[in-house]
Protein backbone atom coordinates (compact mmCIF):
# COMPACT_ATOMS: atom_id res chain seq x y z
CA UNK A 1 0.00 0.00 0.00
CA UNK A 2 1.32 3.39 -0.98
CA UNK A 3 0.73 6.07 1.60
CA UNK A 4 1.99 9.63 1.80
CA UNK A 5 1.09 12.51 4.04
CA UNK A 6 2.36 15.95 3.13
CA UNK A 7 2.03 18.57 5.87
CA UNK A 8 2.93 22.17 6.30
CA UNK A 9 4.59 22.22 9.67
CA UNK A 10 2.69 24.42 12.07
CA UNK A 11 0.96 27.53 10.80
CA UNK A 12 4.25 29.23 9.96
CA UNK A 13 4.43 27.54 6.55
CA UNK A 14 4.88 30.05 3.79
CA UNK A 15 3.57 30.00 0.25
CA UNK A 16 7.03 28.76 -0.79
CA UNK A 17 6.72 25.86 1.68
CA UNK A 18 3.36 24.87 0.22
CA UNK A 19 4.76 25.07 -3.30
CA UNK A 20 7.78 22.99 -2.30
CA UNK A 21 5.50 20.42 -0.68
CA UNK A 22 3.53 20.07 -3.91
CA UNK A 23 6.75 19.64 -5.91
CA UNK A 24 7.96 16.98 -3.48
CA UNK A 25 4.66 15.11 -3.73
CA UNK A 26 4.79 15.14 -7.53
CA UNK A 27 8.44 14.03 -7.60
CA UNK A 28 7.92 11.09 -5.22
CA UNK A 29 4.65 9.96 -6.76
CA UNK A 30 6.08 10.19 -10.31
CA UNK A 31 8.53 7.39 -9.48
CA UNK A 32 6.14 4.44 -9.23
CA UNK A 33 8.76 2.04 -7.88
CA UNK A 34 9.72 4.53 -5.18
CA UNK A 35 6.10 5.30 -4.34
CA UNK A 36 5.36 1.60 -3.85
CA UNK A 37 8.38 1.13 -1.60
CA UNK A 38 7.62 3.93 0.87
CA UNK A 39 5.10 4.93 3.50
CA UNK A 40 6.14 8.38 4.67
CA UNK A 41 5.03 11.67 6.15
CA UNK A 42 6.69 14.74 4.68
CA UNK A 43 6.90 18.01 6.64
CA UNK A 44 8.22 21.27 5.20
CA UNK A 45 9.16 24.47 7.03
CA UNK A 46 11.31 27.22 5.50
CA UNK A 47 12.63 24.79 2.89
CA UNK A 48 13.75 22.26 5.50
CA UNK A 49 12.19 18.85 4.86
CA UNK A 50 11.55 16.24 7.54
CA UNK A 51 10.67 12.67 6.56
CA UNK A 52 9.05 10.22 8.96
CA UNK A 53 7.96 6.71 8.12
CA UNK A 54 8.97 3.44 6.58
CA UNK A 55 10.86 2.39 3.48
CA UNK A 56 11.32 -1.01 1.91
CA UNK A 57 15.07 -1.58 2.01
CA UNK A 58 18.15 0.64 1.96
CA UNK A 59 17.93 1.14 -1.80
CA UNK A 60 14.47 2.71 -1.45
CA UNK A 61 15.74 4.95 1.37
CA UNK A 62 18.62 6.18 -0.79
CA UNK A 63 16.29 6.75 -3.78
CA UNK A 64 13.84 8.68 -1.60
CA UNK A 65 16.57 10.95 -0.25
CA UNK A 66 17.98 11.46 -3.75
CA UNK A 67 14.51 12.36 -5.04
CA UNK A 68 13.90 14.84 -2.22
CA UNK A 69 17.30 16.52 -2.61
CA UNK A 70 16.71 16.83 -6.37
CA UNK A 71 13.71 19.13 -5.88
CA UNK A 72 14.66 22.82 -6.20
CA UNK A 73 14.11 24.75 -2.98
CA UNK A 74 15.07 21.98 -0.54
CA UNK A 75 17.57 23.44 1.92
CA UNK A 76 18.07 20.40 4.14
CA UNK A 77 16.56 16.99 4.83
CA UNK A 78 16.11 15.26 8.17
CA UNK A 79 15.21 11.61 7.65
CA UNK A 80 13.63 9.64 10.48
CA UNK A 81 12.99 6.57 8.37
CA UNK A 82 12.77 2.97 9.46
CA UNK A 83 14.16 0.55 6.89
CA UNK A 84 12.13 -2.65 6.65
CA UNK A 85 12.72 -5.89 4.76
CA UNK A 86 10.61 -6.19 1.60
CA UNK A 87 8.26 -8.81 3.08
CA UNK A 88 7.39 -6.66 6.13
CA UNK A 89 6.19 -3.57 4.25
CA UNK A 90 2.62 -4.84 3.95
CA UNK A 91 2.34 -4.82 7.75
CA UNK A 92 3.02 -1.08 8.02
CA UNK A 93 0.41 1.62 7.66
CA UNK A 94 2.00 4.97 8.56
Amino acid sequence: MVRFAFWYRFSRATRADRKLTRRLARRIEADRELAEATSVHVYVLAGHVTLYGFVRGHRARDRLLEAVYSVPGVRSVEASLQVLPVDEMELVDA
